[in-house]
């Protein structure tokens, strides 16, 4: 009979979405009690389930109540996404970056490397907005929401440096272009080619439209590096959307 009640139960509490552990634990309780009180006969639980009501139903009203704790927990995963692929970032162009005195003997960072740096999180900040933007399944409200605080985050970039112009217009479209070849294809090393190739492209078209000497040797060059920062941030968010969904699903 215990696994009849669970059976009428889980799907109610995985309905909820409710990231606490403890709050599915005493959302399972009360739903127990609720109908071992009514009987432990198969009669008795029949006539409970049809008393209780549509499940469907029940399970939105309590996703509704426990609204609040769902969105703070998808706040936290976004956060955690940027701040790792900002890291990570920062970390590949410093690698990128290092280069070895020859006169002196010793490694330093080249005199491009902040903007490098600075380009790079920018790239990883448009990934992950992209990235929940087109996130399955596809919501209008999250897709907007998503755009709307990258596009915040751009004009205040805008605002404090005139300069960043070129790093917001090309990150935005390296990003539409690496979430797109993720979402084309499940195949790793399809999607990294396609995406390379790409970059290459777009790096390029914009140094040759801005007047600025960039051959294709170089845009493939830069496009390599673009590639490692598309890579470990892609990879950071499957892995925080794992653990997100996982989290509704642990008893």
């Amino acid at each position: 009979m215990r696994e009849e009640i669970d059976a009428c139960i889980e799907p109610i509490v995985a309905a909820a979405r409710i990231p606490s552990r403890r709050r599915r634990d005493e959302l399972r309780r009360e739903l127990r009690s609720h109908f071992e009180e009514s009987g432990l006969t198969p009669e008795a639980l029949a006539d409970a389930v049809v008393r209780f009501g549509n499940r469907a139903r029940i399970g939105d009203s309590l996703r509704t109540v426990y609204r609040h704790d769902y969105i703070l927990f998808y706040v936290v995963k976004v956060a955690a996404c940027v701040v790792a692929a900002a890291v990570a970032a920062i970390l590949i162009e410093t690698i990128a970056n290092l280069r070895l005195d020859g006169g002196m003997d010793a490694w330093h960072l080249s005199p491009d490397f902040a903007h490098a740096a600075g380009s790079g999180v920018f790239l990883t900040l448009a990934l992950v907005a992209a990235a929940e933007a087109t996130r399955a399944p596809l919501t209008w409200s999250r897709a907007l929401l998503s755009l709307a605080c990258y596009a915040i985050v751009s004009a205040c970039a805008l605002s404090m440096t005139a300069n960043s112009v070129g790093a917001v217009v090309s990150a935005s479209i390296l990003a539409t272009i690496g979430i797109s070849a993720a979402r084309a294809t499940t195949a790793w090393t399809s999607s990294a080619l396609l995406t390379l190739a790409a970059f290459a492209v777009v790096e390029y078209v914009l140094h040759q439209l801005l007047g600025i000497t960039f051959g294709p040797i170089r845009a493939l060059a830069a496009s390599a590096i673009l590639l490692m920062l598309w890579a470990s941030t892609i990879t950071i968010v499957a892995f925080a959307d794992r653990a997100f969904l996982g989290a509704f699903t642990k008893s």
